[in-house]
């Protein structure tokens, strides 16, 4: 039986994306087969006046190009909104292929008050 070599890692630590704020992270996935990306989204106790959306975006570059939002390198393929209730928590994720060159998280649109935001990654990386 074949077993995989896999790895998992922070793209966005836990963060506070200020109110009109975008945070992002990226990652190259030239070498790896596939993987998840999960993420979260968290209000405060005042939530804000409009919600965050995590934006999952894919670029079809063998290296990621700089982080941005989507134009001509990236390209939006999912999208999360968190919601504008107080304490709320949004969790969320996306599954990819050996297809994904580059993947991109962007938290972004909260206006009034920041909201704690964070993803991590899985990734195969071989399978013997």
């Amino acid at each position: 039986m074949a077993s995989a070599t896999k790895t998992g890692s922070s793209v966005v630590a836990s963060t506070s994306n200020a109110a009109n704020a975008t945070t992002r992270g990226t990652v190259s996935l030239g070498t790896h087969l596939g993987g998840i990306l999960t993420f979260k989204i968290t209000n405060g106790a005042l939530g804000p006046t409009t919600e965050c959306k995590a934006n999952v975006l894919i670029a079809h570059n063998g290296t990621a190009p700089a982080a941005g939002s989507e134009g001509a390198n990236w390209k939006t393929v999912y999208s999360l909104a968190g919601g504008i209730a107080n304490n709320a928590v949004t969790p969320g994720s996306y599954t990819f292929g050996i297809e994904v060159m580059s993947i991109e998280i962007e938290f972004t649109g909260n206006t009034g008050q920041s909201v704690t935001v964070e993803s991590d990654i899985s990734v195969a990386n071989s399978i013997a």
